[in-house]
């Protein structure tokens, strides 16, 4: 008799232990870098954050698809989220020098590590929207932590903030515009792609402690104008067809 195939809810435990071991991780990196920096109390809690929401925001995408492995890809992905989630214990905290350097080194490795998970799901044939999802989860919460830092380091005004709160603000339009969340076409793809790639590594380099301040400046306002334009593009396309029907 042949075997059962692993369904979504022995799936659900695989993707809960993965969850704790990696905030595990994160939580402690956090300590031991709140110790070196002397960073605030909230650190190691940013961290664990940065673990936890991509993860559970992917988890609708998970129970709906019913994927029956959780794939080495998505391992990678939980990697960059530990690495991010080291930039992320820096919020509220004024660094140095070497620590701004520490910190775009670290943003940039995560930023290079993206397109590593989709290119390992391809290779062992395991892509899967949960996959996409949880990746995409990431990179949005990735960009917000960029942003904020950016903002908070004194490298751009608050029109920063939009790359990082643009995805959740559409998020929260389509909670009460039934026509905002038709499905975009996917034919574009690799434009919104461009623009995350432009937008985070924009905001990574806005990071490094450049001898001219208006090097920070730049590189906020490419990233800044990219997503503003990948987003207003799918604004757009979604408005000239707000009368159309859902179904379509």
């Amino acid at each position: 008799m042949a075997r059962p195939s692993p369904t979504a809810y022995h799936l659900g435990y695989i993707v809960t232990a993965h969850a704790v071991c990696t905030a595990s991780i994160a939580l402690l990196f956090a300590f031991l870098i709140r110790a070196k920096l002397g960073l605030g109390a909230f650190a190691p809690a940013y961290a664990v954050i940065t673990i936890l929401i991509p993860i559970l925001a992917a988890e609708p995408t998970r129970r709906r698809e019913k994927p029956t492995q959780f794939g080495h890809a998505n391992r990678i992905t939980l990697f960059r989220a530990i690495l991010i989630s080291a930039v992320a214990a820096l919020l509220g905290f004024n660094p140095s020098e070497d620590v701004a350097i520490a910190t775009t080194v670290v943003a940039m490795v995560a930023l290079l590590l993206d397109g590593l998970d989709g290119y390992v799901a391809r290779k062992t044939d395991c892509l899967s929207d949960y996959g996409a999802q949880l990746d995409m989860e990431l990179d949005a919460f990735f960009t917000l932590l960029l942003s904020i830092l950016v903002y908070q380091w004194g490298y751009a005004g608050e029109w920063v903030l939009f790359c990082g709160l643009a995805r959740y603000g559409w998020l929260l339009v389509q909670l009460f515009v039934p026509w905002f969340t038709r499905p975009l076409p996917p034919e574009p793809a690799f434009r919104r792609k461009t623009a995350c790639v432009l937008g985070v590594g924009g905001l990574t380099l806005a990071l490094y402690p450049w001898t001219a301040s208006w090097f920070n400046t730049g590189f906020a306002g490419v990233a800044t104008t990219a997503l503003a334009v990948s987003f207003s593009i799918d604004a757009t396309w979604l408005v000239n067809r707000r009368k159309e029907p859902l179904s379509c």
